[in-house]
């Protein structure tokens, strides 16, 4: 996996995070809060797209396994020099807590709290594995602290190195990139979480999006909406995304560019793609700089 180191502010990272859950919380009459340590500096350099990952699965998690009360996002200042500073992330919740002898566990793949959690709450016990992978291969550490039926409060400790005064563009020009901030994205995902990472990155592109969960919905919405782009993913129920492509070419005769969202790229999917009249693809977890480029491209 290569992590790509480029300059963001972890303020509004955190605060577009934060967005993303305020209904879910809402509908659930939770506390949603943020503390955030102001002596962070503005603008620091990393992988902004992992670090999006790594936060969505925990506090995706916290969401989930809390029915009442409340869930805090941290953010700390640990150590800074002048290169670097060491920042300290927490998702703490008052959620269902996880039982002692399951603690060492809880990261290993495909493991949850217990085996009707899954029965319960659903979910493949992954999103946990993937974010220790994230945060150790960047150098990193996470842990968690729980009582069962209290509470779990998981921190993950990582270090950015200090971002100039400007923010990297990484359009082809400035002008190109200021009139590409206009644009409307239609994300056509089923998963909730691959939806939320999607926004978060396009959030961070300045672009406005609308989600629709399946190919179905996706034809409802360009029916009575204009996009100038659409992000499809292939496998969702009722109309999977090569079922939506090849109605938005045929039926609705819509040339609108098209980049397919997969997990495996095989030689079999990519003809497939371009055969059902997709533009072009790009694979899963998202790299954040090849899709705003694939994006240029095609609307460009």
């Amino acid at each position: 996996m290569v992590f790509e180191k480029r300059n963001f502010k972890l303020d509004e990272s955190i605060s577009t995070i934060i967005h993303l859950f305020e209904h879910k919380a809402r509908e659930k009459n939770l506390k949603l809060t943020k503390e955030y340590n102001k002596k962070i500096p503005v603008q620091i350099k990393g992988d902004s797209s992992r670090l999006h990952q790594i936060i969505l699965n925990l506090l995706s998690n916290a969401v989930k396994f809390t029915n009442e009360g409340s869930i805090m996002l941290s953010v700390d200042l640990l150590d800074e020099d002048d290169e670097k500073v060491t920042i300290e992330f927490s998702i703490e919740d008052t959620g269902i807590g996880i039982p002692e002898d399951r603690i060492d566990k809880i990261f290993h793949n495909f493991e949850q709290g217990s085996a009707s959690t899954q029965r319960v709450y659903g979910g493949t016990g992954l999103g946990l594995a993937i974010s220790k992978q994230l945060v150790e291969l960047q150098g990193g550490s996470i842990s968690v602290k729980s009582v069962l039926g209290k509470g779990s409060t998981f921190r993950f400790i990582l270090n950015f190195e200090i971002a100039g005064d400007t923010i990297e563009i990484e359009a082809d020009s400035k002008e190109f990139a200021a009139e590409i901030k206009s644009l409307n994205v239609l994300v056509v995902e089923d998963v909730l979480l691959n939806q939320l990472l999607l926004k978060t990155i396009l959030n961070d592109f300045g672009f406005k999006y609308d989600v629709a969960d399946n190919g179905k919905i996706a034809i409802d919405k360009l029916q009575s909406n204009t996009y100038d782009i659409i992000l499809m993913d292939l496998m969702m129920p009722e109309m999977n995304g090569f079922e939506a492509t090849e109605y938005i070419r045929n039926k609705l005769g819509s040339k609108i560019p098209i980049i397919a969202l997969t997990a495996d790229v095989t030689t079999v999917d990519i003809e497939k793609c371009k055969a059902n009249g997709m533009n072009d693809y790009i694979s899963k977890p998202i790299d954040e700089k090849l899709l705003l480029n694939k994006i240029v491209s095609l609307v460009k």
